[in-house]
């Protein structure tokens, strides 16, 4: 018996380190607000509080199956393995690549791309973003998924397994409930990338309508577009909040 729950304390133990995954990749999704550029920086705004509590809740369960693997060790007086850097360092990333976008004419000119990227962002960066958030919440799946099938496969036979059970199956539900939050912050970052991208376009066009027939006329349906994209998204992200809220 002692030997089948050291191996589930190792199964479990196999699940905690893909956690440093999870949080790197976090780390990277708002570790640079300029990409969002200063017409639309805003928007990110709301959501910041929300994605550190995030990060807290993922630290909480991360630490409870530390303590669940070190308890299960100490039970039965087996020494728990030494982390290995090697194992830790083979998980595999969860942030997704910047593809590069084909830019206009007018972003060939180094400084014109310079304005563009400071007031418009960085649409490309923020759709890697959206995807990483997307991979964020199909590893926390897969995490819930198979510490569920660890414990079905495992514990049935123990004496004694009642406690277990309960504190695992309070972190797998966790678990669940932060992956359907990472969805919702990729679709929250998805939103934002395309009102990034059409502010971008509306940038441009404005650069370009300028130089070619500037007039009243031109500013004033360009910031009659803007306007429009800014309802759209402001209705989309409080029915995306009001998710992470429920």
């Amino acid at each position: 018996m002692s030997g089948q729950i050291v191996r589930h304390a190792g199964q479990i133990e196999s699940v905690r380190v893909r956690f440093a995954a999870v949080t790197k990749a976090s780390a990277v999704v708002v570790g640079d607000e300029t990409v969002y550029g200063r017409l639309c920086r805003w928007v990110i705004d709301a959501v910041l509080e929300k994605h550190a509590r995030q990060d807290e809740l993922v630290s909480y369960v991360e630490e409870n199956l530390r303590l669940i693997v070190a308890g299960l060790y100490d039970l039965y007086g087996v020494r728990q393995p030494a982390a290995d850097p090697v194992r830790e360092a083979a998980v595999p990333s969860l942030v997704a690549p910047v593809e590069p976008a084909a830019g206009s004419a007018m972003e060939q000119i180094g400084p014109l791309k310079d304005v563009l990227d400071d007031l418009t962002g960085l649409p490309e960066v923020i759709a890697a973003h959206a995807a990483t958030w997307y991979n964020i919440a199909l590893a926390q799946r897969d995490m819930a998924a198979e510490l569920e099938a660890f414990l079905a496969h495992d514990v049935p036979g123990w004496t004694g397994c009642e406690e277990h059970l309960r504190l695992m199956g309070h972190n797998i539900e966790a678990i669940r409930g932060l992956s359907a939050v990472s969805a919702a912050f990729g679709e929250i970052t998805e939103s934002v990338g395309v009102l990034v991208a059409q502010t971008r376009r509306l940038v441009r066009e404005l650069v370009i309508s300028l130089a070619v027939a500037p007039s009243d006329g031109t500013l004033w349906r360009l910031a009659c577009r803007i306007a429009v994209y800014g309802v759209a998204l402001d209705a989309t992200l409080t029915h995306l909040e009001q998710r992470l809220d429920g």
